[in-house]
């Protein structure tokens, strides 16, 4: 492995000559994280009425999207921790266990589509929790790959990238679902129309990126792979990513990583994540009925969002350069704080309801927008520096499946907040419901992150940074 001066640039080229060996799999996991992200959105406009067509009832279709995001949970932790197993004892265990997880995306694809043949939907509920083992898996995977093999001054920027094509799939996937809706037909009794064709797609899409997977990733060894038996320096071997100044034998004087300033990390990580489920649930039947919208206006809606998010990771990618990740990620939760009052459509007491006016709205949502690709990306990337050399697969599970969890309470949560919020004031809900509650907690919940981060700065540092005098290195 090269050392500081030597490595080669993610940005293309070093000096002209090289080109960057980084932009197969770099450009793999972004078709890969887009795609299966896609995966989630693109089956939710056609889920209800498949599962129904099958004998389903609307509490079964309420489990069945939960459980996408408890497959999600599971496969991020399960196979953070194989990661970290297979890429210490295996050359290759990166690639290997990407494999894996495509792997039960490809059982669950098949088993979601074939429901409609054997008639159950129990088989399209579990191919869904197989397919958040894949989604949930291979987030970890790639962004373990990353944060190990990326610089240090290039972390926040590359997770940036990667985390603008998850965006953009949450997004796009009802697109991508309406191209659907006119086929019709069936071969050999298997049915092709607009609520089985998404899933079909995914199937396609999963084999599709197997196949990609064998052929151009050809991943670098883990920072970990026999290094610690080798007795070689790590700091070096990682290009001076983190500031040791020991020689390492069989890993013992590795210092454990701030553990409070990872759970500050995993707090932050969680409250971006919860208010993202709030937008994703409510937007839509909330604009319809307070605004008397069609579904068209919602699509062109979401369509802002993607452009929006787009936006966002752009500038994100370059304001890494200029300002340090922590200012990066007070940014976010100040953003968050402020699209979140200003959705708060009036306070309890009020003398009779008032509804969110439409400009308050725009800015609302335009800012809750903006927060999330803000929070998301810059969170790990700060989780990856406070953990330094520690293996970081495990770790990335556990974070990737805090982001889950409020995907799996969040839309129940969120509707029932809009109605709660009438029943409080004992008032009947004009116009989709009232919005102070729901977004009084959100808001509380940013101002929360945002104490912590002020007052746990120190401990949100880079790894090994222990000396005092040196917290302005990093903030």
């Amino acid at each position: 492995m090269k050392a500081a001066g030597e490595r080669t640039s993610l940005l293309g080229r070093q000096g002209g000559d090289k080109e960057d060996p980084t932009l197969r799999w770099r450009i793999l996991f972004y078709v890969n994280v887009f795609f299966s992200c896609v995966s989630f959105s693109i089956i939710l406009p056609s889920l209800q009425p498949y599962l129904s067509r099958n004998g389903a009832s609307a509490y079964f279709y309420g489990s069945t999207v939960a459980i996408y995001s408890v497959g999600e949970m599971i496969g991020a932790i399960l196979f953070g921790k194989v990661y970290e197993r297979m890429t210490v004892y295996s050359k290759t265990g990166a690639k290997a266990t990407l494999l894996m997880c495509i792997a039960f995306g490809i059982v669950g694809s098949f088993m979601y589509v074939i429901g409609d043949v054997v008639t159950s939907p129990w088989t399209i509920f579990w191919g869904r929790a197989l397919q958040g083992l894949w989604t949930g898996g291979k987030q970890v995977v790639e962004q373990t790959y990353l944060s190990e093999t990326a610089p240090a001054d290039r972390v926040t920027e590359l997770t940036t990238e990667l985390g603008t094509f998850a965006i953009l799939g949450f997004v796009c996937g009802p697109s991508f679902g309406a191209l659907f809706t006119s086929i019709n037909f069936q071969i050999g009794g298997v049915a092709f129309d607009a609520y089985t064709s998404p899933g079909w797609f995914i199937l396609a899409l999963c084999v599709g990126i197997f196949f990609l997977v064998v052929v151009y990733f050809d991943p670098e060894p883990s920072p970990s792979y026999g290094e610690a038996r080798k007795g070689i320096n790590l700091n070096e071997s990682r290009g001076g990513k983190y500031s040791m100044d020991k020689s390492m034998d069989d890993g013992s004087n590795l210092s454990a990583p701030n553990a409070r300033g990872l759970t500050i990390l995993l707090l932050i990580f969680v409250i971006h994540f919860f208010s993202f489920a709030i937008q994703e649930t409510i937007t839509t039947p909330f604009v319809l009925e307070a605004y008397g919208w069609n579904q068209r206006d919602v699509n062109l809606l979401f369509v802002g969002v993607g452009v929006v998010s787009l936006l966002t990771s752009v500038v994100v990618k370059y304001l890494s350069r200029v300002m340090s990740d922590y200012n990066l990620l007070v940014t976010s939760l100040f953003v968050g704080l402020g699209g979140s009052l200003f959705l708060i459509d009036s306070f309890p007491g009020a003398e009779k309801p008032i509804t969110l006016p439409l400009s308050r709205f725009f800015i609302g949502f335009t800012l809750i927008t903006v927060a999330f690709p803000f929070g998301r990306n810059v969170s790990l990337s700060v989780f990856s520096k406070i953990l330094g050399p520690t293996p970081q697969g495990a770790w990335f599970g556990w974070m990737f499946a805090a982001g889950a969890l409020p995907r799996i309470v969040g839309p129940s949560w969120s509707l029932f907040a809009l109605d709660l919020a009438c029943q409080v004031e004992h008032m009947k809900c004009f116009l989709g419901g009232r919005t102070w509650l729901e977004f009084m907690v959100s808001g509380g919940f940013f101002a929360v992150g945002l104490v912590a981060a002020f007052v746990f700065r120190r401990d949100m540092r880079p790894y090994s940074y222990s000396d005092v005098n040196r917290v302005g290195e990093m903030l």
